[in-house]
């Protein structure tokens, strides 16, 4: 007989056991003990449950760089192209309270608690980085214009005009036209991996409404193919891995990025 192993709440939270029909139960004991040691195991190799609370994280500033994993449409395309388990981005604002929000581009742009952002990522993983050296002034410049950006659609093409914009696009706008300063780098779509059966899909799905292709009338999918890999973009991973972006804090397992 095969059965999941839950939490409190009844949710799955690890591995499967198997015990035969027949056997008896353990006892408490023995299973809290066994339970224990399965914990310790999976947080070893970075399968248990992550869970953050915003007030466990260190004192953040405006200006920090947040990275999670979500569960979107695109984000098995993100991650395998990419390389990496960061799929949305977001930048920090500390208000005069003292209390951490995020600007975040998912549907419009908008500003959300830190604590509820990191609920809405993938088993409450997070990853705080911080520009090397950034000054009071250029991180509130960069929050600044993140803000200009608010309400803006979400930019499902990752195309490079900014009257819709992308997760990691707002971070890279928000340093770049805030603060003059370049964090990530722009690569076309034919550097990463999208070979891939979720990137093609993506693709597929996508291609007969890009803005790119309507514009330079591609009405094949072999000619807007051809535009698309042609297409400059800036992905969470290429910021997460900029030598200027020093780490905060993460509960992510090893080789996260």
């Amino acid at each position: 007989m095969i059965s999941l192993i839950r939490d409190s709440e009844g949710a799955a939270v690890g591995d499967i056991v198997t015990k035969s029909p027949l056997s008896s139960p353990r006892p408490p004991v023995m299973m809290r003990q066994t339970l224990e040691r399965l914990a310790v195991l999976l947080a070893v190799i970075g399968l248990a449950y992550p869970a953050c609370a915003a007030e466990s994280l260190p004192p953040l500033k405006t200006g920090d760089i947040v990275f999670q994993r979500t569960e979107t449409n695109a984000s098995d395309a993100i991650m395998l192209a990419s390389g990496t388990q960061y799929t949305h981005v977001g930048l920090v604002e500390v208000d005069s309270a003292g209390r951490a929000n995020v600007i975040e581009a998912v549907g419009p742009v908008r500003t959300l608690p830190i604590d509820r952002w990191i609920k809405n990522g993938n088993q409450g993983r997070v990853t705080i980085k911080r520009v090397k050296a950034l000054g009071e002034g250029d991180a509130k410049k960069a929050a600044l214009r993140a803000r200009h950006y608010l309400g803006r659609p979400y930019d499902h093409f990752f195309y490079e005009t900014r009257d819709q914009i992308y997760c990691s696009e707002l971070i890279y706008a928000a340093f770049k036209e805030g603060a003059n300063i370049t964090v990530g780098r722009e690569e076309k779509v034919r550097e990463l991996n999208i070979d891939t059966g979720a990137a093609q899909q993506l693709i597929k799905q996508r291609w007969k409404a890009h803005p790119l292709c309507k514009a330079k009338s591609a009405g094949t999918f072999k000619a807007c193919y051809s535009l698309i890999m042609e297409q400059t973009l800036v992905t969470p991973a290429s910021i997460a891995r900029d030598p200027q972006m020093e780490l905060i804090y993460t509960n992510f397992g090893a080789g996260a990025e």
